[in-house]
């Protein structure tokens, strides 16, 4: 072994150290005001339940989602070649892409592993998800399309594998090794672009849960090199848009914006009204339907992502705005406040589904706090209580621990990464 890797293996040895991605926030609030030796702890025990247990199906016909296991393994840091990680890969990868939630977590798992490997694949995963888009703008649970065998060809491009890990060498840089110890993987640049036409028109309208996942796999597939054609954006980003309640307070004056950091070249002026967003259905509107915070900060996050793909800043974004002074007003790390449309109204219905959204928010926003709460300390001191004694989270209704577990693990990691392109680590091409 040569002393450049001997280096990058004795930095990596530091991630077990490192529960989530450091120094997040603008504002200054974040892992510093957590226990990072309980968290890492936490999820140590989290990871060891869903090795365990296995993660159970849902309704629309999927039989399991494992894919949900598994990029929560994957962005626990567990060793790729471990065996829980390869079997569920194997598996995925033989697997038809047949529903929304199951491919977006599939292009999210492959693009952190190694997207110039397995970008073949993800180009499946986002034509599906194109083919899929709704009449509307939204997605629902989605159907097979035939498109995904058109794989493009692309002139000058090596043909990559579709199976297996394969170990990554990047240079070993000052950049990489800043990366290695904030806990992010490092990821090859991707050669070549592939293109991506839309083949199909999916139904008249889908649901905002399938549609707030299907941007987070826009992004993945995005960040692999897939063209998403702009048409699709452009229609997503006006169903967001034109679906946003509104407000029945006046608007707040800047700076009082919840959650957005400013800086010296950057003054955000605008006023911010709380407005959320319900569940949705195919006419455009919510049938009277609350809003919520689940559907509100997956919203937030999926606005912010659109305008990544158009090379846009979401924090400069007045819907975005108008979201966080929505969450800002309805805070809370203990109850999915609306009440949400599902399970009879009750407060902690897909409790920790709404904490992964909130860690996105914090996350692609890069900001530390939403309104005058700390969303990490908050969400964290909460979920460290709230953990079982076998390792698992169990605190949503209805109680899927697998589920549940996930995203706790998804929260206290602190997984997704920030909007902003770093080219040095490898990272967004």
């Amino acid at each position: 072994m040569n002393q450049r890797w001997k280096a990058v293996i004795l930095a990596g040895c530091t991630l077990a150290m490192v529960p989530p991605r450091a120094g997040v926030g603008q504002d200054g609030k974040g892992i510093e005001a957590v226990d990072g030796a309980k968290v890492a702890q936490a999820i140590h025990a989290g990871v060891e339940y869903l090795k365990k247990n296995p993660a159970p199906g849902s309704h629309h016909e999927m039989s399991s989602t494992d894919e949900l296991v598994l990029l929560t393994l994957v962005e626990a840091r567990l060793p790729d070649e471990d065996p829980a990680i390869q079997k569920m890969l194997a598996d995925m990868l033989k697997a038809p892409l047949e529903r929304t939630y199951k491919v977006v977590l599939q292009a999210m798992v492959l693009d952190e592993l190694d997207r110039a490997k397995y970008q073949n694949r993800i180009w499946q995963c986002a034509q599906f998800l194109v083919d899929n888009q709704c009449q509307n703008g939204q997605w629902g649970y989605g159907e097979p399309t035939a498109a995904v065998n058109n794989i493009p060809t692309v002139t000058g491009r090596k043909s990559v594998a579709t199976v297996g890990p394969k170990p990554l060498t990047p240079p070993v840089t000052p950049e990489v090794m800043a990366a290695i110890r904030r806990g992010d993987r490092i990821k090859p640049p991707v050669a070549k672009p592939l293109p991506l036409e839309k083949t199909k028109d999916g139904p008249a309208g889908g649901d905002n849960s399938n549609s707030q996942y299907a941007a987070l796999g826009l992004r993945a597939c995005h960040d692999a090199g897939i063209k998403i054609p702009e048409k699709v954006i452009v229609l997503a980003r006006k169903w967001w848009y034109d679906t946003q309640h509104p407000s029945s307070e006046p608007a707040a004056a800047a700076p009082a914006r919840p959650g957005v950091a400013t800086g010296p070249k950057e003054a955000l002026t605008t006023p911010a009204s709380p407005r959320g967003w319900c569940y949705g259905d195919v006419y455009g509107v919510c049938k009277g339907g609350p809003e919520y915070a689940s559907m509100t900060a997956g919203a937030v996050g999926a606005i912010a992502i659109l305008d990544y793909l158009q090379g846009k800043d979401g924090k400069k974004n007045p819907h975005v705005h108008d979201g966080l002074a929505w969450l800002a007003k309805n805070w809370s790390v203990t109850e999915n406040h609306g009440p949400s449309e599902v399970e009879n109204g009750v407060g902690n219905a897909y409790l920790y589904y709404y904490l992964y959204a909130l860690e996105r928010v914090g996350m692609l926003l890069d900001v530390g706090s939403i309104g005058n709460h700390s969303w990490y300390p908050e969400g964290a001191e909460m979920l460290l209580k709230a953990q079982q004694p076998d390792g698992s989270w169990k605190g949503s209704r209805p109680e899927v621990p697998a589920w549940d577990t996930c995203f706790a693990i998804l929260f206290l990691k602190r997984a997704t990464r920030g909007l902003v392109a770093t080219e040095a680590a490898g990272a967004r091409k």
